[in-house]
């Protein structure tokens, strides 16, 4: 009697991201290491800076990346807080100081007791503007940037000039070249044309330590900081080019 044959399920755990958050282009550095509450892990390369876990379980747990040439990363995986079907890492890379590509970088350093979060937009380097949203389906139409570009699974800001402060957005799904739909719906009132630019991270320590970096390319390096001090979110301009005694 022939024997049936068997069945193997594979369950894909957790999808890894690697960005370069100040040019938000994919990492494809070959020397990486991952760590979850310190044993090494060895995820499956999946080229552009994406990594996958299968079948290895579901617990959460401190994941640590090294990466050559970048800062490392912390971040404390919570599964509760995933997509169940596809649990997902956005990686969010610092470029270190020597850092191989051989861009210079500017760096916003200190200590703020209460700081949880810190990140900027460029005002000035928009990728597009919003023409309309529709709340109900969560469609953002936009000007067509001026370029050919991916906008999926991108963290992005809607420029407010008057009020000089931001929200934060992220696209889901790119239905053309003129609209994307959003994770959430739009909260705040914005005017047609306000700039959609892009978001960089900065890291954040236990103590309140804090790094922002950007690339120096010569160009003007003025930034709106958007950061979090016991829950308050707070907002400054600050120029990389002039950092003399600046702190948050």
């Amino acid at each position: 009697m022939a024997q049936k044959a068997g069945v193997i399920k594979s369950t894909l755990d957790l999808l890894i991201r690697l960005q370069d958050t100040t040019t938000g282009l994919s990492v494809e550095e070959r020397d990486v290491h991952f760590f979850i509450d310190g044993e090494e892990i060895r995820p499956l390369s999946r080229g552009f800076g994406n990594y996958i876990l299968i079948n290895y379980g579901r617990e959460n747990g401190l994941m640590q990346i090294d990466v050559y040439g970048y800062v490392r990363f912390e971040k404390y995986l919570d599964y509760e807080t995933m997509d169940e079907r596809l649990p997902t890492l956005d990686v969010f890379l610092i470029p270190s100081e020597n850092n191989r590509s051989g861009h210079g970088t500017l760096s916003l350093t200190g200590t703020l007791k209460g700081l949880s979060s810190l990140e900027c937009i460029h005002p000035g380097r928009p990728i597009s503007g919003i023409r309309e949203f529709e709340p109900k389906k969560k469609i953002m139409t936009i000007y067509a940037p001026n370029r050919r570009m991916n906008m999926v699974h991108s963290y992005y800001g809607l420029f407010h000039s008057e009020a000089n402060t931001y929200e934060c957005i992220e696209i889901l799904e790119q239905l053309d070249a003129n609209k994307v739909r959003l994770r959430d719906a739009l909260s705040e009132e914005f005017a047609v044309n306000d700039p959609i630019c892009r978001r960089i991270f900065g890291k954040v320590g236990e103590d309140g330590s804090y790094l922002l970096r950007v690339r120096d390319d010569g160009k003007r390096q003025t930034y709106l900081v958007r950061y979090i001090v016991d829950g308050e979110t707070r907002y400054k301009s600050v120029d990389f080019r002039d950092l003399e005694g600046m702190t948050l």
